[in-house]
């Protein structure tokens, strides 16, 4: 111990994709800043930098934590999560024609971000508890049934971004635990099927963005619509270094600007230069966190957790709480 701080845990600590993530964070504050300075709320960046030392107490709080009490305690916490989304959709305050959002103080909590860490956990337990080598569709219907819930609460706010967010989660855990090729195509199957039955049922502007999705070239019906998708196109076709304080995000041309079509100020005001750091830094960290999942023993933490670097440097096996199951 050194000043009440085990070095091990220093040691163990994957400074690199630490420092890519807090990178993006300040690159986001810098982008928030330039495209509010001139508007209703030009201080409002001051509470996203209030957010990001939040969040990095968070994960300082987080790292002293053991995560096999956290992983024992997964059906609890989406028992926690159905019953914030049923609360949100019944009491949240109505914000932009959605429920989403719970207001504490002068923030915004929104339940579905945090669901999604619950679900990842909850899913990362179920089948790290299976022990045959391939799974089959009955053995993801659990799994899949308890995510598919949450998908249809949040979608319901609506948040249908939100809620699609949880589809890739399942399926790349089930695949990592080995489900058969042959169940893979079935479930694709059954996800085809559900998608094309709720499609009647979903709001004009969320179709909106599956069409844009599928084919970005798409010009929606919509005038407003047509309007903004043309001008983040053209805030995104600037120069190489950018132009500061660019016109498409300064005279309000982009809605939303420091939220929805933040990167088309990113883009405008930083240029190509800029468009490619912001991804190699997100490159980084998703390159990190996959290294660090396949180096983990954990079949918890591999499933879920990015966890310490320390199993691949340290042949004493002194490992922070991240990882203290990959010692053997």
């Amino acid at each position: 111990m050194a000043g009440g701080i085990d070095r091990r845990f220093v040691y163990n600590v994957d400074w690199v994709l630490l420092g890519a993530t807090l990178a993006l964070a300040l690159v986001g504050v810098a982008m928030v800043s330039s495209a509010t300075h001139s508007g209703r709320h030009p201080d409002l960046y001051l509470k996203q930098l209030a957010l990001v030392g939040i969040g990095t107490l968070g994960l300082l709080m987080a790292a002293t934590l053991d995560y096999r009490r956290l992983a024992d305690r997964a059906v609890l916490l989406y028992v926690l999560s159905v019953v914030a989304l049923l609360y949100v959709l019944r009491f949240a305050p109505v914000i932009a024609g959605t429920r989403r959002w719970i207001l504490i103080g002068g923030f915004q909590l929104q339940p579905s971000e945090l669901v999604k860490l619950a679900a990842a956990v909850f899913v990362a337990k179920v089948f790290s508890e299976y022990r045959q080598e391939t799974l089959g569709l009955r053995d993801v219907a659990l799994p899949g049934g308890a995510v598919a819930l949450l998908s249809f609460l949040i979608a319901r706010e609506p948040d249908l971004g939100t809620a699609a967010c949880l589809v890739p989660l399942f399926l790349v855990v089930a695949f990592l635990a080995g489900l058969r090729m042959r169940a893979v195509a079935g479930l694709a199957a059954v996800m085809i099927l559900l998608a094309a039955l709720t499609w009647p049922f979903l709001k004009d502007y969320q179709k909106t963005r599956v069409y844009t999705f599928l084919d970005p070239r798409w010009t929606p019906a919509a005038p407003g619509t047509r309007r903004s998708s043309r001008r983040s196109r053209w805030a995104r076709g600037g120069s190489w270094a950018g132009v500061p304080r660019g016109s498409q995000a300064q005279l309000g041309y982009l809605p939303a600007r420091h939220t929805d079509f933040i990167f088309s100020v990113l883009a405008e005001e930083a240029g190509f230069v800029g468009v490619v750091v912001a991804l190699g830094l997100y490159l980084l960290v998703l390159w990190r966190m996959l290294e660090t999942a396949r180096l983990a023993r954990d079949r918890r933490v591999r499933f879920s957790w990015p966890a310490s670097r320390g199993a691949s440097r340290s042949r004493s096996c002194t490992m922070s709480p991240w990882s203290r199951d990959s010692c053997p």
